[in-house]
């Protein structure tokens, strides 16, 4: 991981940046703004997410909110739940589904970069 010297710098200089592309006319003030705000300050990480890439943040996962239903006997989260194990087996072939999907796209990547390398 870079230190944060590198980060404050490589952040200095996109501001620099878009501050010349503003001066320039490239982008409007709403548009600088807009890009300014999403930029970390002081090499912290940024907590702004733009709603355009989050459209539904219902749909996220978040590991509190399961915890807390995995608590509720209502929720089939919870282990007395009477379809807690549909629950459990929905789940786990989600995760088998992605796992797959990565192994599959390694797999298939590493046979390309083998057979581009020979030639």
């Amino acid at each position: 991981m870079p230190d944060s010297a590198q980060i404050n710098r490589s952040l200095s200089t996109i501001r620099t940046e878009l501050e010349f592309l503003q001066a320039s006319n490239v982008l409007s003030p709403p548009q600088f703004q807009s890009i300014m705000a999403q930029l970390p300050q002081n090499g912290a990480p940024s907590q702004y997410i733009d709603p355009r890439y989050n459209p539904n943040p219902q749909q996220q996962f978040n590991p509190s909110a399961m915890a807390q239903q995995a608590q509720d006997p209502k929720h089939p989260a919870h282990p007395q739940n009477p379809n807690h194990h549909e629950w459990v087996k929905s789940m786990a072939s989600k995760f088998g589904n992605a796992a797959m999907f990565g192994a599959g796209a390694t797999f298939g990547g590493d046979m390309v970069n083998d057979v581009l390398n020979k030639f």
